[in-house]
């Protein structure tokens, strides 16, 4: 039997019946929440609500705001409270989820449990009617064209249920809106869809409440391209994201916890973590167990923290920290375990810490004996020397250093004793003092030595007035030093000397191989007393700035008086290749203003000046200049390639040093120099081994310890 088909006003009754009993569904649901006692006012569209708050409460969305739906205004003006919106929890992520969740009513409330009748089945979850028009009321303009772009429902097609819930999810994703309500109403034509939202208020200002450490400009440059605007829950939790990140730059142990809003102004609740108990544990080194006391006072050791109880903890902050105890070089290893205290919670967190710490070995006593070459012509058995030294790091049990050292022959005797107190009865400003006294003897060569041909070799090593100049020095001082600034350090110091030139044979000299006087008192002896002040700056990438000057106090008249100034500034430049291509530059220079005696005159030539010279060659002045330039780059680890220039000069000053000893031995006051080598890292430090021209076009290896020239 064929069967006929159906007539269109047949369809159209057939499509009426279908949208009658879908609504009959949403109006049995409302009576049955309405008979519940959840609210009065429930409206045919009260299952979207639910569906919509059940599809979002994820178990698995951050704690950030877990009790956001439970504060935001709920789509019922009946439960909001009055000009108040309130995020709390633990973090700031999902928060759209949670501000999709906020903007519907909790299903049941308290007091009223929901039936199973008025739950819709899968069923009606999944029926579909025609939806004949789609508008969204509450708002204008931008906010309201942004909600009906993100909209996937389109007039005259079929819809279910969890399609209309998954387009107002869309419309809250957006963050505008702090409501949105779905209305259905039955029209001729289809369902009329209308879904109603509430924007935000406009934000006018951002505040934080329990930061301590957070600056305010922070908070200003997080939020301030969101005011005077409709509040955004997405922008906003950008600007949290910012204040967090700020925290995590710089290793303190602080975030945004929670959020509250009155009116137009939004409220960050900050969680920092502050210190609260500090201890300190001794680690034996030989079996490991760990003890309250050691060789070390305790306070000794916590002075040199920076952080304190009460203090919000810093990792950053703790390095340095560790930095600063393993400087005081009296441990092996140095610890700082955080753990949380007893009364920390998640509003007021709190954290002890213990520093650990394993001692070393900090003092012993030396001696030796040797021949002397130098001495072997002198007699029988002159050459016997012998030496001996002590040294202390940890004086006391208070890190005082104390060294003492002798070295004895039959005609030449030196001595140094040293004492230094690196924290003055624990001086606020960190003052150091350091007490000396000693005697001992340099080259003179440098200055003095007789004329050569560049590159031949050294001076010959003769005896009488043509022989060598060694300068013997009983010196006597005081210093001071202590922080300044960040980066910077200050030296204040008064130093005595009484400075005498002395042949190979330790016999007086004061006429050098040219009959020029050595000492500025043309007598035996020069004594002078030197009021020191030095400045000292270290940056990053190895930088140094330093300035000094001395001033010669006449307080005899036959003493010396004189001002000598002294700059340095070295920079080193990564160019690449994971830091190890770099580009060092050096500048220094000097100046000495009145009584200049010979021996003190600044050299200028050889491996730590002018490359490419013999030590001293290219000449000795009042003042003087130098430069250098230096390429680092990678070979086989751990060898570096050198590329270097230098340039020195006096300045024209050569011939104001008493003697002229430049001029006599033909130096010529100025010269640069060019050449290449390698440094290899060792135990004792960078070695350098280095060849290098002079302008002249004579070339000269170099051998040096450091990392540069």
């Amino acid at each position: 039997m064929t069967e006929t088909p159906a007539t269109p006003g047949e369809v159209l009754r057939s499509w009426q019946r279908g949208a009658c009993d879908w609504l009959q569904v949403l109006s049995r649901t409302a009576q049955q929440l309405h008979s519940a006692g959840i609210n009065e006012s429930a409206k045919l569209v009260d299952h979207l609500q639910k569906q919509h708050a059940r599809r979002h409460a994820k178990p698995t969305r951050h704690a950030a705001f877990a009790s956001l739906s439970a504060s935001l205004p709920t789509a019922r003006p009946t439960q909001q409270p009055k000009s108040r919106v309130r995020f709390s929890g633990k973090g700031i992520n999902c928060i759209v989820s949670d501000l999709a969740d906020s903007a519907v009513p909790s299903i049941p409330q308290k007091g009223h449990a929901a039936t199973d009748s008025s739950k819709p089945n899968s069923e009606e979850l999944q029926e579909r009617i025609l939806v004949s028009e789609i508008e969204v009321t509450g708002v204008e303009g931008p906010l309201k064209a942004a909600a009906e772009q993100v909209l996937t429902m389109k007039p005259n097609f079929s819809y279910t249920l969890q399609e209309v819930s998954d387009d107002c999810a869309h419309i809250f994703e957006l963050g505008w809106f702090v409501k949105c309500h779905p209305q259905a109403e039955d029209t001729r034509d289809g369902i009329k869809l209308t879904i109603q939202v509430e924007a935000n208020k406009e934000l006018n200002g951002v505040t934080a409440e329990g930061a301590n450490v957070l600056p305010a400009q922070v908070i200003e440059d997080a939020f301030r391209h969101q005011y005077n605007k409709t509040l955004n829950f997405t922008d906003l939790k950008a600007g949290m994201q910012k204040v967090d990140s700020w925290y995590a730059d710089r290793g303190i142990f602080g975030q945004v916890t929670g959020v509250d809003m009155e009116d137009d102004i939004v409220r960050l609740r900050m969680a920092e973590m502050l210190v609260g108990r500090m201890n300190l544990k001794f680690q034996d080194k030989k079996t490991g167990d760990i003890k309250d006391e050691g060789a070390t006072k305790p306070k000794v050791i916590m002075r040199q923290l920076c952080t304190r109880p009460g203090q919000v903890y810093s990792v950053q902050q703790a390095r340095r920290d560790i930095d600063a105890v393993y400087s005081m070089g009296l441990f092996d290893d140095v610890k700082i375990l955080p753990q949380p205290a007893e009364d920390s919670t998640l509003e007021n967190p709190i954290l002890d810490l213990t520093l650990q710490v394993k001692e070393r070995k900090n003092g012993g006593l030396s001696a030796g004996c040797g021949i002397s070459a130098q001495g072997h012509a002198e007699g029988a058995m002159p050459g016997f020397i012998g030496s001996c030294s002590y040294s202390q790091r940890n004086l006391f049990g208070l890190n005082q250093k104390l060294t003492a050292a002798l070295e004895a022959g039959q005609s030449d005797t030196t001595f140094r004793i040293s004492h230094t107190d690196p924290w003055v009865r624990g001086d606020p400003h960190r003052t150091s003092r350091t007490i000396s006294l000693q005697s001992n003897k340099t080259s003179g060569n440098l200055i003095h030595a007789k004329a050569q041909d560049e590159g031949s070799g050294p001076p010959a090593q003769t005896t009488g007035p043509e022989g060598n100049v060694k300068v013997s020095r009983l010196m006597g001082a005081i210093e001071w030093g202590r922080p300044l600034a960040q980066h910077w350090n200050g030296t204040l110091g008064i130093n005595f000397q009484r400075a005498h030139c002395l042949d190979d044979h330790n016999q007086p000299m004061t006429k050098d191989c040219y009959d020029a006087p050595l000492t500025f008192s043309r007598g035996p002896y020069d004594t002078m007393m030197l009021a020191l002040l030095r400045c000292v700056y270290t940056g990053r990438n190895d930088s140094q700035v330093l300035m000094s000057m001395e001033q010669a106090l006449p307080v005899h008249p036959s003493w010396l008086n004189f001002n000598r100034l002294r700059f340095r500034a070295e920079r080193s430049i990564n160019l690449g290749l994971d830091q190890r291509l770099q580009a060092y530059l050096c500048g220094k220079g000097g100046a000495i203003i009145g009584d200049l005696p010979p021996y003190e005159a600044f050299p200028i030539g050889g491996t730590a000046s002018v490359r490419g010279y013999g030590e001293g060659s290219v000449g000795s002045g009042r003042n003087y200049v130098a430069g250098t330039a230096e390429l680092h780059f990678p070979l086989i680890a751990p060898v570096e390639g050198t590329l270097l220039f230098d340039y020195g000069s006096d300045l024209d000053s050569g011939a104001s040093v008493l003697g002229d000893p430049a001029g006599v031995r033909g130096k010529p006051g100025k010269g640069w120099g060019y050449g290449a080598g390698i440094r290899i890292d060792s135990p004792v430090g960078p070695l350098r081994l280095e060849y290098a021209w002079n302008k002249e076009g004579r070339s000269r290896v170099h051998l040096g310890i450091g990392a540069h020239g």
